[in-house]
């Protein structure tokens, strides 16, 4: 066995905690705010600030990687036991054969009630049912934990979408840098007219979520260079394909918002996943 391998494994997905017992909160239940430049996240509570702390890993599927095996490790991970302050994770597969992250790779995504308490769930390290577990399947995926990237994450309409949870759903990403100094006051103004435009919306739209990802953290380079990241959740292809047609016909006025606050790449969709709560439950 490559012990480099193990242990790039092991620190991936050290989820392991020290307690038995899991709560199941609800992912992206907290109340969060409108985007706010950093210095003005820097004065506002935990709570105020909302989010949860989320994080990206990426990951590189191995010889014996295939639906049918990813699914069993994911069912298998559910059975061990979690730090009490992981709050929801996901897996996201891009329809591109190469991404930000490289050639042929994929993405595990968690959310944590706090960057403190992800930070401690990390120091803490694996346990030796973990370990097992990541021997167990080293073939399937490995995934590298030790240049994960952390972000805050605003869903600045989530109270009054038609969201509803599920299980799989898909992400079309856009990876922005502002156009000066006064991008993220633009970019504010702009989520609110975004935010109008949905108001606006016929009852029957096919259900739509998004969410702005900032930097929380030294993250590693190409991601770095980017200075936010905007995803857009749909239930299906489809229904995004609509949305962004739709949005094309009836939102210029808002895209000219968006393009005076950031210059923006995408859409780059992904198939995504629910891995905890376990989807089996669901």
């Amino acid at each position: 066995m490559n012990y480099l391998k193990l242990s790039i494994l092991v620190s991936f997905l050290f989820l392991v905690g020290c307690s038995d017992s899991q709560e199941e909160p609800e992912v992206m239940t907290e109340e969060e705010p409108e985007v706010m430049t950093e210095e003005e996240t820097e004065v506002v509570t935990e709570e105020e600030q909302g989010p949860p702390f989320s994080e990206y890993m990426t990951c590189t599927p191995g010889s014996d990687f295939s639906d049918e095996t990813a699914t069993m490790m994911v069912d298998e991970w559910n059975d061990l036991a979690f730090d009490d302050a992981l709050l929801y994770a996901a897996g996201h597969a891009p329809l591109e054969t190469a991404s930000l992250g490289g050639e042929g790779k994929v993405y595990w995504q968690l959310f944590w009630d706090s960057k403190e308490a992800a930070d401690a769930a990390w120091a803490s390290g694996p346990s030796e049912e973990f370990a097992a577990w990541a021997e167990k399947h080293e073939s399937v995926l490995t995934c590298d934990g030790e240049n994960r990237r952390g972000y805050d994450a605003y869903f600045p309409y989530r109270d009054k979408d038609n969201w509803e949870p599920v299980t799989d759903w898909v992400t079309y990403a856009h990876y922005c840098k502002f156009n000066d100094d006064d991008g993220p006051e633009k970019l504010r103004e702009g989520v609110k007219a975004f935010n109008t435009y949905l108001d606006n919306q016929a009852d029957d739209v096919a259900p739509f979520r998004y969410g702005i990802y900032m930097h929380n953290g030294d993250n590693p380079e190409p991601y770095a260079s980017y200075d936010f990241f905007w995803m857009n959740y749909y239930a299906d292809h489809e229904g995004a394909k609509t949305s962004y047609e739709r949005f094309a016909n009836e939102g210029a006025d808002v895209q000219a918002m968006f393009d005076a606050s950031a210059t923006c790449e995408g859409p780059n969709p992904s198939n995504s996943y629910q891995f905890y709560p376990d989807p089996d439950d669901a």
